[in-house]
């Protein structure tokens, strides 16, 4: 069943929004070569939260994935670290029930 992931989090002060997508872009590397990785969609809101929505292909691959993050094995990822205020992230699995 495949699984919706969200990570909601606010950039540290003074990042702007430019920059924190940027970062996004470049830990794209990461999230396409893990195991059942479908596809990935970066939002903002008006006052600055940010959404990451990542597709998985089931709960273990989504679990497996959030695992293997790690920015000193996957240099790809230290930009979103440097810009991300990790106090504020929140990671959610969301099995899909249905789709139109």
């Amino acid at each position: 069943m495949p699984v919706l992931e969200t990570v909601r989090y606010r950039t540290k002060p003074g990042v702007a929004v430019e920059a924190a997508v940027a970062a996004w872009h470049d830990s794209q590397s990461f999230a396409t070569a893990q195991p059942g990785f479908l596809s990935r969609k970066i939002a903002v809101t008006e006052d600055g939260e940010f959404l990451d929505l990542v597709e998985w292909q089931s709960m273990a691959h989504a679990k497996k994935a959030a695992e293997n993050f790690n920015p000193a094995k996957f240099p790809e990822l230290m930009g979103l670290v440097e810009v991300l205020d990790e106090s504020t992230m929140v990671m959610t699995h969301y099995e899909v029930q249905a789709t139109t």
